[in-house]
């Protein structure tokens, strides 16, 4: 059975790049739901309408979720762009790079 090395395949983004790009992404998006959870917030604190309050009660269930999933993201990525940014991994993906452009 041959064991050939995995190849990055997209042709746009390298790995370091799309790991930064994706740190970004997901950082922003938990600051996006970090805003929306306080406006919210602030929306149930001025609403005595029981079926507005219901409804906003619900969208801020929602909200703090994906702002959970997003932090977890943001911090697993962050740890991801970090290693992909040691010196080691930087060579590890360049001689990547060298050996599928010149095969």
């Amino acid at each position: 059975m041959e064991n050939q090395k995995p190849q990055w395949t997209l042709n746009d983004d390298s790995i370091l790049s799309l790991a930064t790009h994706l740190h970004r992404h997901f950082r922003d998006l938990q600051s996006y739901y970090k805003i929306a959870k306080g406006n919210l917030l602030s929306q149930i604190e001025a609403t005595s309408a029981p079926q507005q309050l219901h409804s906003l009660q619900q969208q801020l269930l929602e909200v703090e979720e994906k702002l959970t999933y997003f932090h977890v993201l943001n911090n697993s990525i962050s740890t991801v762009d970090t290693i992909l940014h040691t010196s080691k991994m930087i060579t590890e993906f360049k001689q990547s790079s060298d050996f599928s452009t010149n095969s």
